[in-house]
């Protein structure tokens, strides 16, 4: 079920919700002149993972330095996502599937086809456009 938000801020707050109910570490660093141009809205860490997202709204789209940036996150083996209105879903199932291949991993298993396929689609609905 998409959802439809008409502001950012409404992204922003179901991308928090999602982040805390999947006991992610996240924080928004401040926008000022004191910070990198381009930062990502979050950043975030769980399981040894970084994943940095910008949130969008609409047919809005990230900056050339808010791309420049998620793109050297992803250089470094983290994740880069752009989380808007029409795609939040995708997000929560990338967040349901990481939740399982972190299960499995602890126990020292490897992750089936039915958590790595889901989890690659909602990616590729996550970083498509940058």
């Amino acid at each position: 079920m998409t959802r439809m938000y008409r502001l950012e801020k409404d992204v922003k707050r179901e991308v928090k919700k999602l982040l805390d109910v999947h006991r992610w570490f996240w924080f928004c660093p401040p926008a000022n002149g004191f910070g990198k141009a381009g930062i990502s809205d979050f950043l975030a860490l769980r399981a040894g993972v970084f994943m940095a997202i910008e949130t969008k709204v609409k047919t809005n789209k990230p900056t050339p330095m808010q791309k420049a940036f998620l793109s050297s996150i992803a250089a470094e083996d983290g994740f880069g996502f752009v989380v808007n209105d029409s795609n939040i879903d995708s997000f929560s199932k990338w967040l349901d599937m990481f939740d399982e291949a972190v299960a499995f991993a602890a126990r020292n298993e490897v992750p089936p086809a039915a958590i790595g396929g889901p989890l690659l689609d909602a990616q590729k609905a996550l970083t498509e456009g940058y």
